[in-house]
């Protein structure tokens, strides 16, 4: 009797079994058809549940590098292509004309970031320029423009000397193996950028090197090495749906600068002395004219200087990797270190000085080329888009992805792309229209001239003081969890004291 039960029972779990794995079949094949119904050239090989996204959403290749390989298994010729993110349609546009149109002629259907989500969640990453959607962006892009001029770089440059001073004696600290000293760029960039943010966007000053393992020193650490934060990098560029249904704990936890930065709006609104950093800035805009767009008070202030966590990170970024290629090429090498020393030697340590160095500018140009910091640009479509030329809608809602990755190694806009060629950007030549690391249109990064400068400092200071090699055994291996372009392992290089 028992066993006779038994028989339908298996049958009827086997039958639902089957059931299940059928419509969920049917289920993915209809959802990674999406592109093939709108008559879209896709990318092939889509996996059932992690679309074309799989080595990346698992963390076994660098997301931003990963969407560069995607770049690269499309047709040569192709405008743009549809790919998968899990189920999730999105679009990768490789030509250069359509890139302008979307992101300068056609900007306001595209003026908002695919970034973080449909909400705007409150953040230090978020609500800023970097994140902020329209129109409460365009209004604080206004106030923030005027903080960056040039006049602004020119207070903020003794800030970042200053900050360089413990990063030379940090290197004078290192012991020598054979009169060489074997020092991690990265990781000593990372150091500089903590105490620079401090600085410049905190209004304090930090060492990072004598004091590696203070408060702040170790918070912000864990800002750019922390596990956690790479998962929430990967999502709120790849996966914003995740910041929508966890919400605010996977992003950043601020709340350890908040003591730092509103003790220094507090100190200097009372002395109302001016120190040439940001903060000088916010309360000019904390007690200026409000807009109900956007107003300067509480958090508001406290966001803004995320826009310097993220862009200072992203020129240590530049400064690490420049100076890898610097140590690859000793001719290069050599001609900036000329060019520092010819410059410095007519200026002295001087903001003019910086201004006269060319060909250092082409070399930090040419390294974010090889090796963009953020090496995604995302968009999400405000409305339906007809893109020109075809009959083909982008739906409202769908994520735009360029990748400077795929963009500045294609041959077809860069002759020998893998080779560091600083003699790109000699001002005799056209600069090809797929050269991106800055973004374009409206909202093009403000902070580029601030980026540079800061770049330029730190070459400059080590190579007016030492000659740089690669060790042997670095293979310069992204990092598998980091969205933003970082190495693995650091980035080792050889520092030989000049002595003459």
């Amino acid at each position: 009797m028992t066993s006779s039960q038994e028989g339908p029972s298996y049958t009827v779990v086997g039958s639902a079994v089957l059931s299940l794995i059928a419509i969920t079949y049917l289920y993915c094949r209809y959802k990674l058809n999406y592109w093939k119904r709108l008559g879209v050239e896709s990318l092939t090989d889509s996996h059932w549940l992690f679309g074309n996204f799989k080595k990346a959403i698992l963390f076994q290749s660098a997301p931003g590098w990963y969407l560069g390989r995607l770049y690269h298994q499309a047709r040569s010729s192709a405008p743009f292509v549809g790919f998968y993110i899990f189920h999730k349609p999105c679009l990768l546009l490789r030509d250069p004309k359509i890139i302008k149109q979307i992101l300068v002629k056609d900007f306001e259907t595209f003026s908002d970031r695919n970034f973080a989500g449909t909400e705007q969640k409150d953040s230090i990453g978020m609500r800023n320029l970097f994140g902020l959607r329209n129109p409460a962006w365009r209004y604080l892009r206004t106030k923030i423009t005027p903080t960056l001029t040039r006049g602004k770089l020119r207070q903020m440059f003794p800030l970042m000397l200053e900050t360089g001073e413990p990063m030379i004696e940090y290197i004078k600290q290192q012991k020598d193996k054979n009169g060489v000293k074997i020092i991690d760029a990265q990781e000593m960039n990372y150091k500089f950028c903590t105490d620079l943010i401090a600085s410049v966007a905190l209004g304090t000053k930090t060492d990072s090197f004598q004091n590696p393992n203070g408060e702040f020193t170790t918070a912000v650490y864990g800002f750019f090495h922390s596990f956690k934060r790479m998962v929430a990098l990967a999502a709120v560029f790849f996966m914003p749906k995740l910041v929508d249904l966890i919400g605010s704990p996977i992003l950043f936890n601020s709340s350890f600068v908040n003591k730092v930065f509103w003790t220094a709006v507090e100190k200097r609104e009372k002395s109302g002395d001016q120190r040439g950093d940001y903060i000088d800035s916010i309360i000019q805009l904390k007690n200026g004219k409000q807009s109900p767009l956007y107003r300067f008070e509480g958090e508001n202030l406290l966001f803004q200087s995320g826009t310097f966590f993220s862009g200072f990170e992203s020129s240590s970024t530049s400064a690490a990797f420049t100076l890898m290629e610097l140590a690859r090429s000793e001719t290069h090498q050599v001609r900036a270190r000329q060019e520092i020393q010819a410059a410095v030697k007519q200026h002295g340590w001087t903001f003019e000085a910086f201004s006269e160095m060319k060909f250092v500018d082409q070399c930090v140009l040419e390294g974010v080329r090889l090796h963009p910091p953020v090496s995604t640009i995302d968009r999400c479509a405000r409305t339906d888009y007809h893109i020109p030329g075809t009959d083909i809608v982008i739906e409202k809602g769908t994520a735009i992805y360029i990748s400077l990755y795929g963009l500045q190694e294609d041959p077809k806009h860069f002759e020998n792309p893998l080779q560091f060629d600083p003699e790109r950007f000699n001002s005799e030549r056209i600069v090809p229209e797929a050269y991106l690391p800055f973004g374009v249109g409206p909202r093009m990064c403000v902070g580029m001239r601030v980026g540079q400068l800061h770049a330029k400092v730190v070459i400059a200071l080590i190579l007016s003081r030492y000659e740089i090699f690669q060790t042997a055994e670095v293979k310069n291996e992204l990092d598998p969890r980091s969205t933003f372009t970082a190495a693995v392992d650091g980035l080792k290089l050889e520092f030989h004291e000049i002595t003459a």
